[in-house]
């Protein structure tokens, strides 16, 4: 038969073959390349993205429905704002300078009011309130409180609430005390607004470190509460504030301008069936039991009514205290395991092998161990954050509802090249943040569209939304995921009703991507 080929000797053979398995070794990498830069990924169909829009800072966002506006801040000494006319084609309509990096932006009618942090931020921050008409008119700068995070307008327009989230300078030599400022209208004016802050002072310390509210840092426990998120009830008259670090919520009288509870939100208990994690750094998906207990210390709450109760969601990002010089409350399973503190029964190889450098914290077993357990030790570890979100039924403090590890299963079957990867470094490395706070649940808001009620939850490191159907508050249940890796870092989730919405009949939800600074806006279906 005749030979049409090349013919090769041993030596151009053995190169033919390298360079033909490079060939296919290069198209591997790039297929791989490819398949894990590919998207959008989505489970279910209530999100639609309609327009996303490059921002020169994107957290947080607020609608002017009556203007059809939407104003934009994040962590610069700029506003952005924006032309919502037309979602599927925003315009930016302009840029205003503040005085300060802002932190946060809320709106109610015409009004428009910024939280400003100074530099260094830990000490005395402001407020801006302005007036829309034409333009933006500045009413007023105000001198409010130490390092203003969140600011919200009260739903009947009447008060301001900001958080303070009064964090210590590096070497905790200066602790500014938290609080919540209570800004209110004064002759029927913003210009001269009566300023009260309600802070921490007369807590009972010691009845609330009992009941499993953390203490952290060197100074006093009233010092050690940080406000980070607030939560308004329909009717204006509470207002929650969640106490990241401090595994807490406040609950605020807005009338009263008092401080009426502060109370603890526990752990998940992920050694049990459906409350697993993925705890190991190992590019495998391999969500398990574990002994650990994961701290809610949730960044963004949600309040809603249902039947006559109040609720609050928690989105349990968690937050060690690990950025200082002097003091941290971090540690890892190993670490634990050496100083003993842990029982004995747990320290296993497996153990070790699998979380032994996975992020605990070293505050809670020697206080809990030395009560509950008769050798002093813990069978457990506690983690920051839960990777989940949960449900309480906020006056009687009970818990309704916690996803457990649905938020991870639904990440796995939806986009498992993404598993747990680290959207903030933007590198396609799955299970990078498993032996950390895996998809990190940062914000949560609720809202009602075509007959059922929604939650949006922004997934921080993991990137994307998961959408969870609350209609029975008995039975939530997760019904969608969208995740384009376009999109990184969702910080700001803001809920627009049909009833506001430029879409005649149709309700948006308006995400602001912290990392990839885009903002994105999706038609709620």
């Amino acid at each position: 038969m005749a030979n049409h080929g090349l013919v090769l000797d041993g030596v151009g053979l053995k190169k033919q073959i390298q360079i033909f398995l490079g060939l296919l070794l290069c198209a591997g990498l790039s297929y791989a390349k490819k398949e894990a830069a590919e998207g959008p990924f989505q489970f279910g169909k209530v999100l639609s993205p309609l327009s996303t829009i490059p921002m020169e800072s994107v957290e947080i966002s607020a609608y002017m429905p009556e203007k059809k506006l939407l104003f934009v801040a994040g962590g610069e000494e700029i506003l952005e704002i924006l032309d919502m006319s037309d979602p599927a084609h925003p315009v930016k309509k302009g840029t205003l300078s503040l005085p300060g990096d802002a932190s946060s932006v809320t709106v109610h009618g015409n009004l428009v009011a910024v939280s400003l942090l100074n530099d260094p931020e830990w000490k005395m921050g402001h407020v801006q309130v302005m007036r829309y008409e034409d333009d933006l008119k500045v009413l007023g700068l105000f001198d409010v409180c130490f390092q203003p995070d969140m600011i919200t307008f009260t739903p009947n327009g009447k008060n301001l609430l900001v958080a303070c989230e009064g964090s210590p300078d590096s070497d905790f030599k200066t602790d500014p005390p938290g609080g919540i400022a209570v800004l209110s209208q004064k002759n029927g004016t913003w210009e001269t607004p009566q300023i009260d802050v309600v802070g921490f002072e007369n807590v009972d310390s010691t009845a609330l470190m009992n009941s499993g509210v953390r203490k952290t840092g060197t100074q006093s426990f009233a010092q050690s509460l940080e406000p980070e998120y607030i939560t308004v009830s329909k009717d204006s008259k509470w207002a929650w504030v969640s106490l990241q670090e401090n595994n807490a919520i406040a609950q605020l009288d807005v009338s009263l301008k008092k401080l009426t509870d502060v109370f603890p939100l526990g752990y998940v208990d992920h050694s049990r069936p459906g409350f697993g994690l993925d705890a190991t750094k190992n590019k495998k998906i391999e969500i398990k039991n574990h002994p650990l207990r994961g701290l809610r210390q949730p960044d963004g709450i949600a309040a809603f009514d249902d039947h006559g109760k109040t609720f609050v969601l928690t989105a349990n990002e968690g937050a060690p205290v690990n950025d200082y010089s002097a003091w941290t409350d971090v540690t890892t399973f190993k670490e634990l395991c050496q100083k003993k503190y842990l029982d004995e029964s747990v320290c296993t190889n497996e153990s070790l092998n699998e979380i032994g450098e996975f992020t605990v914290s070293n505050l809670e077993y020697s206080e809990l161990g030395s009560k509950k357990f008769p050798n002093g030790k813990t069978p457990y570890a506690y983690s920051f954050g839960s990777r989940s979100v949960s449900l309480f039924d906020v006056f009687s403090k009970k818990l309704i509802w916690d996803s457990g590890d649905g938020l991870e299963q639904i990440i796995a079957k939806t986009a498992p090249n993404y598993f747990n990867w680290n959207a903030k470094k933007n590198k396609v490395k799955i299970d990078s943040r498993s032996d950390d706070k895996g998809c990190e649940p940062e914000n949560v808001t609720v809202g009602a569209a075509n007959g059922k009620r929604y939650a949006f939850v922004g997934l921080e490191r993991m990137s994307g939304i998961v959408v969870l159907d609350l209609t029975d508050v008995e039975k939530p249940k997760i019904v969608d995921y969208y995740m384009d890796p376009k999109d990184r870092g969702p910080e700001g989730l803001l809920f627009i009703p049909a009833e506001k919405s430029p879409i005649p009949n149709t309700a948006l939800l308006i995400v602001s991507y912290e990392y990839s600074k885009t903002l994105t806006v999706y038609k709620v279906n």
